[in-house]
């Protein structure tokens, strides 16, 4: 039955596996094979709590055997059962005696202290102290442990003596970590002196190199500041360090940034000319410039300086660059020239706001681009170009004029100049992040998707970069494509469940205490992931859209999922953790200004307002198409999402469609609650059929001046709200008894002298005029999206003064036309897709 199981497991037929667990569980079963064939299933089905169980009850069958005490324990480091898992470790310690169980214990311990049991905290340094007293502390782990649970309980001083005063502290040094640690300890307890020199030996004689030691060098420094001589040492030792580094064989760069940051400190004081500090920026860049990581050296230091100051060090840094006639030094001038117009648009001195100069600039970047191609001739496939940059900083420029003169032919011209570079440089991910943003803000999905397939996205980057591919697209009707992207991305969360808890498993077989705390927050965070519950709604509406072009099949929709695990509380929302990583988009925007990628999208990422919002309107939908009472309050519900709605920020985190959308359905989902009470709605009925009216008067026609995501968004906003509107309003319909033709035959006839009958049918009314209008400006949009529309765009592009003069040869005319026609096709499958799930609505109604 086990080996069944786990043949279940593999096939996919998860229930009938758990079912046949569960019956060779209640055996209580001792052999080895059966066990482990049991536990096998039980991990891939993530049933953990089951597997305690088990060997828990073969623990107590046979007492004396120390392999089942141990798998019982490690069930419940993989439960995350930390009570659980001591009172294993306890019993283990006293059964077999052996160290590693104590240690267990209290490191069980410690993480019911992490969770909020402080008087955990106290036990785990009890028992610490006394296995010191007893010498049972011998391994470097032992201390960390023992200092982890001294520094969880901020008592710092405790840890540092234990460090600095004890034998197995001493021989702890000897660990770079435990260094660092002691280092962070000595600043905590503010032993500046013992802090100072502690750093600056281990820079003096391990790494001059250790960006760390500095930092606690300098942030020692500054405590003592007022000492006679300090900034004359500090001096010494970074003059030092930089002849140390120059005799070696490599060149290290962290002896002269530590000059910058010692500049930069004793310039903010008043200790420092401002001459000397850009003269030290101008010496560094001359040795590090041609580093990828020289603009994000430089970054913090140069952003204290004033306008004219900026112009004049970005003119002594173009200085630095040497005519070349070798390859090398070629390229060396190509990535300072990167870095230099990194700084240059860092610093505002790009000057967007003068179309002629942002387009004059876009072309120098071009120009510079064109000119480092020749140097990449040899590189491997996989390789970048030297001069990639310069494209992706030209997108830069072009999308600040399109969010300037809101025209989109700067974004088409932007693409043609990325797509061009991503053809000599295939893995360049930046381009390709850019690419399809930039697409997102046109309303194309086609290809983003294809450049979906080409980045390999795996393991975590499902949690923290998928929603670059994912995030707003919903909107242009790609919903078959954009579920089979959402459904990858959870592959990461299974993984978690079943992957994970080995981790921790190996750490405390390995008696690696320090890693454990960090697997359990990486668990944590993917356990609370923020995608992970977006993507989950995500599908569910993606799904409903499917199911909702008829009214019985939408109730039908509710009634068969479970929306449980789409949860709105506030307690579920402020608990998401958000993993996903935005500083990985290219950003040398000014630091008074909103980063690349806060621009470069449509709108604002869907966050936790969003999915607030969301969550709430699937629950109403779920509860209200019940058959039977399911124990859940649905005007409590409905008066959550008032009270959310009427909160300040949530307008500002969720689009203005969106925003509408919303107050439509709470407004619906009140009015159902005041007729099931038998109370008068029209005020409801009244407001919800006004935003509905609105909404759809406030979609765009499609037309070649308003190619946007912002135009299908309204669309399909606007399906969606009928989409979640028609579900309530049927079920206004059955409680209000209108569920044959004579019945809405008579509510008709009494509408003239029923305030709320007539409400709810100029509700009904107006559903049928918004559908009708949104029908007609979706097929104006398929009749629009056509070849000749291809050659209108081109020649636009090509004839404006507005046109870079790059886009306007032979070569890059054909690359645009190519790339104006895929576009073309995306917006007509968009348009088609949303007009096709409008017409299955309209026919019903």
């Amino acid at each position: 039955m086990a080996l069944k199981a786990l043949v279940l497991v593999r096939t996919g037929k998860d229930e009938e596996a758990f079912e046949l667990c569960e019956q060779v569980k209640k055996t209580i079963p001792t052999d080895e094979a059966t066990l482990q064939a049991v536990t096998m299933s039980l991990k891939e089905l993530g049933k953990h709590s089951a597997i305690v169980e088990l060997y828990e009850n073969a623990a107590n069958q046979q007492p004396k055997n120390e392999e089942f005490g141990n798998h019982w324990f490690m069930a419940m480091v993989r439960n995350n059962d930390f009570k659980g898992q001591q009172a294993a470790a306890v019993k283990l310690h006293r059964t077999f005696k052996q160290n590693k169980y104590l240690f267990w214990a209290i490191m069980s311990l410690a993480l019911q202290g992490a969770s909020g049991n402080q008087l955990s905290y106290v036990l785990a340094e009890r028992m610490m102290a006394k296995a010191m007293e007893e010498n049972r502390l011998e391994e470097v782990e032992h201390m960390r442990l023992y200092l982890l649970i001294l520094m969880d309980q901020k008592k710092s001083e405790q840890a540092l003596n234990l460090l600095l005063d004890t034998p197995l502290g001493q021989k702890s040094l000897r660990d770079p970590e435990v260094r660092q640690i002691n280092s962070e300890l000595l600043r905590e307890n503010k032993r500046w002196d013992l802090a100072l020199a502690m750093s600056q030996e281990a820079l003096e004689t391990e790494n001059a190199d250790d960006w760390f030691h500095w930092l606690a060098y300098f942030e020692a420094m500054d405590a003592l500041i007022e000492q006679d001589g300090i900034i004359a040492n500090a001096e010494k030792l970074v003059a030092n360090s930089q002849k140390a580094v120059l005799e070696s064989k490599v060149l290290k760069r962290g002896p002269f940034l530590a000059e910058l940051d010692l500049d930069s400190r004793l310039y903010k004081i008043g200790k420092r000319d401002e001459k000397v500090l850009l003269e030290h920026i101008v010496s560094y860049f001359t040795r590090f410039g041609s580093k990828n990581c020289a603009f994000e050296d430089l970054q913090s230091y140069i952003s204290i300086l004033s306008s004219d100051k900026a112009q004049s060090l970005v003119e002594s840094l173009k200085q630095t660059i040497q005519p070349a006639t070798e390859k090398p030094a070629k390229i060396k001038n190509v990535h300072k020239n990167v870095n230099i117009r990194k700084l240059e648009r860092f610093l505002g001195l790009y000057a967007t706001f003068d179309k002629k100069q942002a387009l004059a600039t876009v072309s120098e970047l071009w120009n510079e681009y064109q000119e480092a191609l020749p140097l990449g001739e040899d590189l491997e496939k996989t390789e970048m170009q030297y001069g990639d940059e310069f494209v992706i900083l030209a997108s830069h420029v072009m999308l600040d004029l399109y969010r300037q003169e809101h025209q989109t032919s700067f974004l088409i011209q932007a693409i043609c100049l990325l797509e061009t570079a991503l053809v000599k440089s295939i893995h360049n991910f930046q381009i390709k992040l850019v690419l399809v943003r930039l697409y997102a803000m046109i309303g194309v999905y086609t290809r983003p998707f294809e450049i979906y397939e080409t980045m390999d996205i795996k393991q975590i980057q499902f949690d923290t970069i998928l929603h670059y591919f994912t995030d707003r697209f919903a909107s242009l009707g790609c919903v078959d494509k954009l579920e089979t992207l959402l459904y990858d991305g959870l592959s990461i969360y299974k993984s978690n469940e079943v992957e994970t808890p080995e981790m921790l498993v190996k750490a405390y077989q390995f008696g690696t205490f320090s890693k454990i705390q960090e697997f359990i927050e990486f668990r944590r965070r993917l356990d609370t992931s923020l995608q992970h519950a977006i993507s989950r709604a995500e599908i569910l509406r993606l799904d409903y859209i499917h199911s909702s072009f008829q009214t019985k099949y939408a109730v039908q929709f509710f009634q068969e999922q479970n929306v449980s695990e789409i949860a709105y509380s506030d307690a579920f929302i402020t608990a998401r953790s958000d993993n996903r990583d935005f500083k990985v988009f290219l950003n040398c925007n000014a630091q008074n200004k909103p980063t690349a990628e806060q621009t470069c999208k449509p709108f604002a990422s869907t966050n936790a307002t969003w999915l607030q919002v969301i969550s709430y309107i699937l629950n109403i939908l779920s509860i209200v198409s019940e058959t039977k009472e399911g124990g859940r309050d649905l005007s409590a519900l409905v008066a959550g999402l008032k009270v959310l709605l009427e909160q300040e920020d949530t307008k500002t985190q969720i689009t203005e469609p969106e925003y509408s959308l919303a107050r439509y359905v709470s407004d619906l989902a009140n009015a159902l609650v005041l007729v099931k009470a038998s109370s008068d709605a029209t005020p409801f009925l009244k407001s919800a059929t006004d935003i509905l009216d609105n909404q759809a008067n406030k979609v765009d026609e499609f037309s070649k001046e308003t190619l946007s995501w912002d135009i299908f968004h309204q669309l399909s906003t606007c399906l969606e709200a009928f989409n979640y509107g028609s579900l309530l309003i049927e079920i206004m319909n059955r409680s209000l008894g209108l569920t044959s033709k004579d019945a809405k035959r008579k509510a008709a006839e009494k509408a003239k002298t029923d305030l709320l009958m007539a409400s709810f049918i100029d509700l009904q009314e107006t559903v049928k005029k918004s559908m009708q209008r949104i029908q007609t400006i979706a097929r104006n949009g398929k009749d629009l999206f056509r070849v000749q529309l291809q050659k209108q765009i081109c020649k636009e592009i090509s004839d404006s003064e507005d046109t870079l003069p790059c886009l306007k040869t032979h070569d890059l005319q054909r690359l645009m036309q190519n790339h104006v026609k895929a576009m073309i096709s995306s917006w007509n499958l968009s348009a088609s897709q949303i007009s096709e799930e409008i017409d299955r609505r309209v026919q019903k109604l």
